[in-house]
This record gives C-alpha cells, structure tokens and sequence, in this order.
C-alpha cells in the first residue's frame, strides 16, 4: 500500500519487526505524532491500560485516525470523544470499548467521525465450521494417546 509501517513494541526485536518489512520506534510517543493512522493490537495489562490517555491522543495529528481493535480500555473513551469533538483527531474505528457490550448510549456512537463495529472478526460460518472439526480432530488425538504436536504450547511435556 506504499506506505511505511512504524511498529513500537517493547518486547519484539528490531530484527524480527524489519524482516516483516515494517521500522521498529523506541518511542510510542514520538511515533504516533508523525502517524496518518495508528492501530492498537496489543493485550490489555496494567501497562497498557488507557495507554492512549488525553495526553498521548493530543500527541497525535489532528489529520489522524486511531483504530482499536485489541482490547477494551487500552484507550481512555472519554478522551477520545473529547479529542474528536474538539478537531484534534479525524476519526476512529472502534471494535472494543471499555464495557462490553458498549452501552448504547456511549457517545462515541453518536460522532459522524467514528466508525463501530462488533468485536467478532471470525466469526463466519467457516470460521465456526474450521473450529468444530479441529475440536474434533483434537479431541480424538487425545484420547489415541498421539497429540497434535503443533497444539501443544508446552512440547516439553510430551517427552
């Protein structure tokens, strides 16, 4: 899409963050003033809790948009209305919010400049379909005494 993807991840090698062809930044806040779109994909934890308060949101371009799609409360909502009612922020795409499901009358529902969605990306009749026959197949590996390896998050356990 000619663009280039800035990731901050504390956690990732810079390395393994260039071989996917993206630049890694050491410093979220610097990041995300130069971003046109900044996209959150990590878990929730204490650290990232309301990660983007009023303050990180001002750091950011008043042309840009924020996307969420990781985890409820990792973006402080009520800073976020304030910075996309007060033309310090584009837009947002939302997938999650604080209290789930979002009640109706969370006012980012009402901004023009915010898109919403259900947080239930696989869940298709396919998806559904692929998860039954793999419960399936991993249940009878199971019970023959030969486990799907692959499965298996802790391999050392299996000798």
């Amino acid at each position: 899409m000619e663009m280039t993807v800035l990731v901050y991840d504390p956690y990732v090698a810079a390395a393994t963050i260039r071989a996917a062809g993206c630049e890694k930044v050491d410093d979220l806040d610097s990041a995300v003033g130069h971003a046109d779109f900044v996209t959150i994909h990590c878990p929730k934890t204490p650290e990232t809790t309301a990660l983007f308060d009023a303050k990180r949101l001002a750091r950011m371009k008043a042309s840009a948009y924020l996307v969420n799609t990781a985890r409820g409360g990792i973006v402080h909502e009520a800073s976020l209305h304030a910075a996309l009612t007060a033309g310090r922020l584009a837009g947002a795409g939302l997938d999650v919010f604080d209290r789930e499901p979002a009640p109706l009358d969370n006012p980012l529902f009402t901004l023009p400049q915010v898109v919403v969605t259900p947080h239930a990306a696989g869940g298709t009749w396919e998806a559904g379909d692929r998860s039954g026959i793999a419960t399936v197949r991993n249940l009878l590996s199971v019970l023959d005494g030969q486990p799907i390896r692959d499965n298996v998050v802790n391999k050392e356990v299996l000798g």
